[in-house]
């Protein structure tokens, strides 16, 4: 993974043998990490098919010099003009009077820091009414859907955009491509959250082979929809012409202006799909602001709770997830880049999320206490102890020393 976050990492030599069983338990785990196997602490933070009839067909698409999608250009991103959104007060409803130029409602206040809001630019005429619309009676199912699925990756997505001074609003372009899908594939061949083709996604450093498939990974391909969403805006210096650029291709979008005359999206003849996709974007952002408004409740946000695994050698996934105590199912979830039966044959190390097993807790040494009462404590082995703490059968516990102690994390789901 790009950047993982993670609060420890230990070194690994090499992976566990096949033929050794691990239970499910802490202590299995622990025996997992004295084998080889290197684990640390992380977490990976909003399920479903494409939109069969408005939905995205791998919109982050083909390289420049095709007609129909573009890759990104190699302007660099000015800063950040000034925003203005929709107003909370204001009704999203079908009912107030079309505008096919966009009314701008209410600009939004600048950041302390000068870097862009959190709230996306959007704006309400009749073509955003009829998406929103369409999107409450047409897509309600679908897109609770994706509201469970976003719990998962929500958090770590927005940050991602903060990171790269974009606005964290455009976690909903998620919904729009894949209803937040890691696994939904296009006609277009377009797959994973944010439909990247093969050939973009190579521009971007994801590889995708047999037995793998970074399009897949949900943080490094936020990292480069976030890129390609900067480079888009900064080429066309405006939200809608980017979002349709990411749809069509900025070869398709710049030809279209140059044509028209126009760098109003909301006045260009684009193709029907990307007419459609920036309205949709901006009804699901309206959606977003105020679930329960539009009938939704989405769940609460949660993460995955994982510890980061390296393996050093290319290990069959089933044997992976007997050794971490977790299904192979469950092990798939937390890595839905891996398409084949093992880790990559061509990486040495490969580094996968596993279930995180253990709890760990301090305790401080009080006078007396021995390496055996502290594991009957915590209802662990003094050799977990030991390993835990790198100390040496032969070392006595002195008094005031604090010692880390794994207690078993709570299963993972079937």
């Amino acid at each position: 993974m790009d950047n993982p976050r993670h609060s420890s990492r230990t070194s690994l030599n090499a992976m566990v043998p096949r033929h050794v069983l691990y239970h499910r338990s802490a202590i299995g785990m622990l025996l997992l990490i004295s084998l080889g196997v290197g684990c640390s602490h992380g977490s990976i933070p909003h399920l479903a098919v494409q939109d069969q009839i408005e939905g995205g067909t791998g919109a982050a698409a083909l390289p420049a010099d095709q007609p129909t999608r573009g890759a990104p250009a190699a302007t660099a991103s000015a800063p950040f003009t000034p925003r203005e959104t929709l107003s909370a007060a204001e009704p999203a409803t079908p009912s107030s009077p079309a505008e096919e130029t966009p009314p701008r409602i209410g600009p939004a206040p600048p950041t302390a820091t000068g870097a862009p809001m959190s709230e996306f630019p959007v704006v309400l005429n009749q073509r955003v009414r009829l998406a929103l619309k369409y999107l409450q009676t047409h897509r309600s199912a679908v897109i609770a859907q994706a509201f469970w699925r976003a719990r998962r990756y929500a958090g770590m997505m927005r940050a991602i955009f903060r990171e790269f001074g974009l606005p964290e609003e455009l976690v909903n372009l998620a919904f729009v491509e894949s209803d937040v899908n890691p696994r939904a594939t296009s006609g277009a061949n377009a797959a994973g959250i944010w439909q990247f083709v093969p050939s973009t996604a190579r521009s971007y450093g994801m590889r995708t082979t047999a037995s793998l498939d970074e399009r897949r990974d949900p943080e490094k391909s936020t990292r480069a929809a976030a890129e390609h969403l900067k480079s888009l805006y900064g080429r066309f210096r405006a939200w809608p012409l980017a979002l349709a650029a990411y749809n069509a291709g900025g070869t398709a979008v710049q030809r279209a202006i140059d044509r028209q005359k126009t760098r109003d999206f909301w006045k260009l003849r684009l193709p029907s799909e990307t007419r459609r996709f920036v309205p949709k974007f901006m009804a699901m952002t309206i959606i977003s602001r105020d679930p329960g408004r539009y009938g939704f409740s989405p769940p609460p946000e949660e993460p995955h709770d994982v510890e980061v695994l390296h393996v050093s050698q290319p290990t069959e996934i089933r044997h992976i997830a007997d050794a971490a105590g977790t299904t192979v199912t469950h092990l798939r979830d937390l890595n839905p880049e891996l398409v084949g039966p093992a880790t990559p044959s061509d990486q040495a190390r490969y580094t996968l999320r596993i279930p995180r097993r253990f709890t760990w807790v301090s305790h401080k040494v009080q006078k007396g206490e021995t390496l055996a009462m502290v594991a009957r404590r915590y209802k662990v082995s003094p050799q977990m102890l030991r390993e835990a703490n790198k100390l040496n059968p032969s070392d006595d516990l002195t008094m005031g020393r604090v010692l880390l102690v794994p207690t078993a994390a709570s299963p993972p789901p079937a």
